[in-house]
């Protein structure tokens, strides 16, 4: 009740001030206190941190003494993190009477961020512990406001400066490779360094020629980062190991170190090649085929090495084949199904020839009104019928060869696709 009788005596004390009739001076009451016990805190609107975070952010706690000039203190504390696009607070006397119940409702940064580290001489772990020490609202993810990237540029620093690392680092929104969700990435603030040379150790029976030659037409020159840089080796020197049967190809290790030539860095990639895989069975599905004549079009011969540059081949020939036959969006997929015990794998072609477009209608320009007639009747595919993707060239260079023409100087074929109903039109031009 102490709270309850300050308040009266604040009652008192405003009364004696206006009252009409003079009286004998009193000595002075004492002041009101203006901070109290804070019996209990509660915080509203929040939804990524909680109250304990927020609180401890606030530097809050129940059981202090607390009262408008503390609560402002601790309202300007929050705002300050950058992690809150507003914060207010209320208070009102305890069901006791002898402290106070406040709440402070917050609204918090709505967007929040996955954080990462690249290129800093510590451990992901290691400056994750440390900045979940210094930050009562660290998480999985943060916002990206000023306020924390520069507290967290700074807390960083800090804790690599304790090994004697002391290169400005920076903190920036980006986009992984091959990734559209964006992150909050803390690395040095100097630009990455060009790749210069690529250099492989390990690499089997493969010369090493043949991979630098492949790496270097994409890497060099390129800003080094190493998730791309993997991503290179994925496109570039993977496929040369599939085309000799080493599918378990790794590249474990990669290092970097400046060039001693030019500007730039040099980058070793260590190459664990693996065993060589062979070529068990092969299957298709999805299109109206015999397997006989699948495997006659593929061409790819079991109980061999198997080389995936032959299997891209084979399905750059039944691509062929179904746009021959009308399927002008036909596609593939290969699916692996590979045995490490025996060293074999067996594919699988997961063919989708897509809808059948047929021939819509034929125009001929360049020709007079004896001449297209002839020309029409050797044109060997009717309105309506499946429409071949390589004819309309096909026929133009059988006329060209015959010598239907004298003086024939140039042809050239249009095709028109109407994607709605499926269907070609084509446009013969004919230049005498």
């Amino acid at each position: 009740m102490r709270l309850v009788r300050a308040l009266a005596l604040l009652a008192l004390t405003f009364g004696a001030s206006s009252a009409q009739t003079p009286k004998p001076a009193k000595p002075p009451l004492p002041p009101a206190p203006t901070s109290y016990t804070v019996e209990a805190f509660t915080v509203e609107g929040n939804h990524a941190y909680t109250a304990e975070q927020i609180l401890a952010a606030a530097g809050l706690r129940v059981g202090q003494l607390g009262g408008k000039t503390e609560f402002d203190a601790a309202r300007d504390k929050l705002e300050a993190t950058g992690a809150f696009d507003n914060v207010s607070y209320r208070f009102a006397p305890s069901k006791d009477g002898e402290g106070y119940d406040v709440v402070f409702e917050v609204a918090e940064v709505g967007q929040l961020y996955p954080i990462r580290f690249e290129d800093l001489p510590a451990r992901d772990d290691q400056l994750r512990a440390w900045l979940k020490q210094k930050d009562p609202l660290f998480g999985d993810k943060i916002p990206a406001t000023k306020p924390v990237v520069d507290r967290y540029v700074g807390w960083i620093s800090e804790f690599l400066a304790a090994d004697d690392y002391h290169a400005p680092i920076a903190g920036k929104l980006t986009s992984p490779e091959g990734n559209q969700d964006l992150t909050l990435l803390f690395r040095p603030a100097k630009g990455y360094p060009s790749i210069a040379h690529v250099i492989f150790t390990g690499a089997g029976d493969l010369p090493s020629g043949v991979l630098q030659t492949a790496m270097y037409a994409v890497a060099i020159g390129v800003p080094y980062q190493e998730p791309r840089f993997r991503q290179l080796l994925d496109n570039q020197a993977r496929p040369i190991y599939e085309a000799h049967g080493m599918l378990r190809v790794t590249f474990p290790k990669i290092d970097i170190a400046p060039a001693k030539d030019v500007d730039g860095v040099s980058v070793t990639v260590q190459v664990a090649p693996g065993p060589l895989y062979n070529l068990d069975q092969v299957s298709f599905v999805g299109a109206d085929y015999s397997r006989s004549e699948w495997k006659d079009l593929a061409k790819l011969k079991n109980n061999q090495t198997v080389n995936f540059d032959e299997v891209k081949a084979a399905q750059d020939r039944i691509r062929a084949n179904q746009r021959r036959a009308g399927h002008l969006d036909a596609a593939s997929q290969v699916k692996r199904d590979v045995n490490d015990d025996d060293h074999t794998v067996s594919i699988e072609f997961q063919i989708d020839p897509g809808p059948l477009y047929t021939l819509g209608k034929v125009d001929m320009v360049g020709l007079d009104i004896e001449s297209e007639p002839e020309i029409r009747k050797m044109w060997g595919i009717a309105p309506g019928q499946p429409f071949n993707v390589e004819y309309p060239d096909h026929f133009l260079s059988r006329v060209k060869a015959g010598g239907v023409f004298d003086g024939l100087k140039t042809t050239r074929a249009e095709t028109k696709i109407n994607a709605r109903n499926h269907t070609v039109d084509v446009t013969l031009y004919f230049n005498k």
